[in-house]
C-alpha cells in the first residue's frame, strides 16, 4: 500500500483532482480520504441555533429541562 499526500484546491463545483504515481494501475481501486476546514466555522452554527429556536421538538426539550430544574432552583432560593 502506498500513501499519497497532496494539498489541492477545491473547484467552484466542489471537486478535487489528485495525481497518482505511475505505480497506481488503471481501474485499480483506491481509498480516498479528504480533510478540509469548514468554510465558516461559526456561521453555520449560528444558523443552526436560530433554526432551533423555532423547532417544536427543541423547544419542548427546553421546557422539560426547565421543569426538571424548577424544584432545584426553588430550593436554592430558599437557602
Amino acid at each position: 500500500m502506498e500513501v499519497v499526500k497532496q494539498n489541492v484546491r477545491v473547484t467552484a463545483d466542489r471537486k478535487v483532482l489528485i495525481e497518482l504515481p505511475q505505480t497506481a494501475l488503471p481501474n485499480q481501486t483506491a481509498e480516498v480520504i479528504v480533510l478540509f476546514e469548514s468554510a465558516a466555522p461559526g456561521a453555520d452554527r449560528l444558523a443552526e441555533i436560530d433554526a432551533a429556536m423555532s423547532d417544536p421538538l427543541f423547544l419542548a426539550d427546553l421546557d422539560e429541562i426547565r421543569e426538571d430544574f424548577r424544584h432545584l432552583d426553588a430550593e436554592e432560593v430558599g437557602r
